[in-house]
């Protein structure tokens, strides 16, 4: 139950801080006085998104806090644990919303987030406002009324989640029969870029050993003529260098007898002649091996244009063309697996199919057997607003394919109308087509009283008396007294007849504050107050002596008419 709201700086709400009771809370007051802000405020905390528009002008920042007793609703515990919030009797919620976008959501002081708030919120309070008068305009809407009223949440969520695996698989197998088409068109061409490639079989380096290797034998005869001349000049030839040299270490080796530094310069250069004869050893084996080889050369040269042709195709060096290779490979081996993993698709897609198919089923079967409950329902409901004769029916069709299996969504395979025949011995029509702005209104409170039986402990109805006239609101009022014995009820309301059933009146006007701006004022109303202001609801501006007398006999005729018990039925 709401206890108390506090509201500063929202809209024209300066500073408004109310008391709510148990039973019925009635708000009055002329249109635009702040009614619907201070609903727009309870939206807040049951986790609405704010804007920095609804802050005050020339303030910074809007905070609406509210406090429930929650002592006897143990559904909320599980919802607030699960969000690491504490748990008592009561339960404080504040919203601050800043014009720099940092809003803020506290819950028992904790600091929470708007999806767990929407949570919490959805099991305290209920609102029914005119866009909800619409929703039943519009048949695509009927269905969540049905399964709101049937409590088929598990069952939707068994559907959801059935729908969101079939989904899935289905994406897959698109993409799979796509990839393996688009595939099948490529295969070819792939097999053959990979073969190419295989067949060539490139090593990295390749090319440069090979280009090498083309130069050397080009350039054959300079080599030869070039380490003969020098083997020639080393060793071989007349007044060799090896020979000049074993000269000089055999006269420096004599000299040395008579100067022994002479013997450590001896030994080098006898070193150097022993490097030398290496070296025209191999310079002598090198000339002698040097020929002519045209069909090498050849090789290489052809050789060289095939892996400058697979550079065009495949990449500027052998090592991208050999990651080409590596990456067709890959594709190849993925379009041998294609058809594999379509086949585990369907399979898989098929058991998705059937779950999902059991589960719009068992959702079928759960509508219709609560379609029926709702129009016994309903028509109990609405025989007490002062419709009695009206039939009502929520006709559930199963959508189907052409193949004449069930067509099914997130929300199952049904589509759910309902239909109304205000005025008996006629035929029921869509109500969308041919229920009034006043019945609409009726049906919906009939709609929330029995779908928010036992789920929420609070109702809020928005200008419920939309279209109706002073008969039907005396009817409205009553039913909203009902409703109050179950739940504590909040309504806004512009008629007499419905705010002389209140437990608690609160009269909300506008008024100017010492800084001579616009501010919402909120009384409530002690019961000698309230015969004018129900007669001020009667007569408008000039309330006179019979307004006076006809307000005594509405607020009588509510208290003796609708006192309901426990168990919610009237004496």
């Amino acid at each position: 139950m709401l206890l108390e709201l506090n509201i500063k700086d929202l809209a024209i709400i300066a500073d408004l801080s109310i008391e709510f009771a148990p039973g019925l809370n009635v708000f009055t007051g002329e249109t635009g006085a702040g009614k619907s802000i201070i609903i727009g405020a309870i939206d807040l905390i049951l986790g609405d998104r704010a804007s920095n528009e609804m802050i005050r002008s020339a303030k910074e920042e809007a905070r609406v806090e509210a406090m429930f007793d929650v002592s006897e609703n143990p559904g909320l515990r599980p919802a607030l644990e699960s969000s690491g919030i504490p748990h008592s009797d009561t339960l404080v919620i504040k919203r601050l919303i800043t014009r720099g976008g940092k809003n803020r959501v506290f819950i028992n002081g904790c600091i929470s987030t708007l999806s767990a708030l929407a949570d919490v919120g959805s099991r305290l309070v209920d609102v029914c406002g005119q866009s909800e008068h619409q929703s039943l305009a519009r048949d695509e809407d009927h269905v969540e009324m049905l399964d709101a009223f049937g409590c088929l949440g598990d069952l939707r969520r068994a559907m959801s989640d059935a729908f969101a695996r079939w989904s899935a698989l289905k994406r897959e197998l698109d993409a799979l029969t796509e990839g393996a088409r688009k595939a099948a068109s490529d295969l070819e061409l792939l097999e053959f870029q990979f073969g190419e490639i295989e067949e060539a079989g490139l090593k990295e380096g390749e090319e440069e050993a090979l280009r090498a290797e083309g130069e050397r034998l080009k350039n054959i005869e300079r080599l030869r003529a070039a380490t003969h001349g020098a083997e020639e000049a080393l060793y071989s030839g007349e007044a060799s260098v090896i020979e000049k040299l074993a000269g000089m270490a055999r006269e420096l080796k004599d000299a040395s007898r008579f100067d022994l530094r002479l013997e450590d310069q001896c030994r080098r250069i006898e070193a150097a002649r022993y490097e030398l004869e290496d070296a025209a050893g191999f310079l002598r084996d090198y000339s002698s091996g040097c020929e002519g080889d045209p069909a090498r050369i050849e090789e290489i040269e052809s050789r060289l244009d095939c892996i400058a042709r697979l550079r065009k195709k495949y990449g500027a060096t052998i090592k991208e063309i050999l990651e080409k290779k590596k990456a067709i490979g890959e594709t190849l081996r993925a379009i041998s697996g294609h058809d594999e993993r379509l086949v585990a698709v369907r399979g898989e897609m098929e058991k998705a199919a059937s779950s999902a198919a059991s589960a719009a089923a068992a959702l079928t079967e759960a509508r219709l057997k609560k379609a029926k409950e709702l129009k016994k329902g309903m028509e109990r409901e609405l025989k007490e607003l002062g419709m009695a004769g009206t039939v009502f029916e929520a006709v559930v069709q199963v959508e189907r394919n052409p193949d004449s299996t069930p067509r099914f969504g997130e929300k199952g395979a049904d589509r759910v109308i309902f239909l109304i025949s205000p005025n008996p011995g006629e035929e029921t029509k869509p109500l969308s087509r041919i229920a009034s702005g006043g019945e609409l209104s009726r049906i919906m409170l009939a709609m929330k009283s029995l779908s928010s039986a036992g789920r929420v402990p609070t109702l809020i109805f928005d200008e419920v008396d939309t279209g109706i006239g002073a008969r039907m609101a005396e009817a409205v009022g009553g039913k909203l007294k009902v409703a109050s014995a179950a739940h504590q009820v909040i309504c806004i309301t512009h008629l007499a007849q419905i705010a002389a059933f209140a437990d608690a009146h609160y009269f909300v006007e506008k008024v100017a504050d010492g800084e001579k701006r616009t501010v919402t004022r909120v009384k409530r109303l002690a019961a000698g107050e309230r015969v004018e202001h129900v007669a001020r609801l009667l007569a408008g501006a000039k309330i006179t002596e019979t307004a006076r007398k006809h307000a005594m006999e509405l607020l009588t005729l509510a208290g003796s008419k609708a006192r309901p018990n426990a168990a919610g039925a009237t004496k």
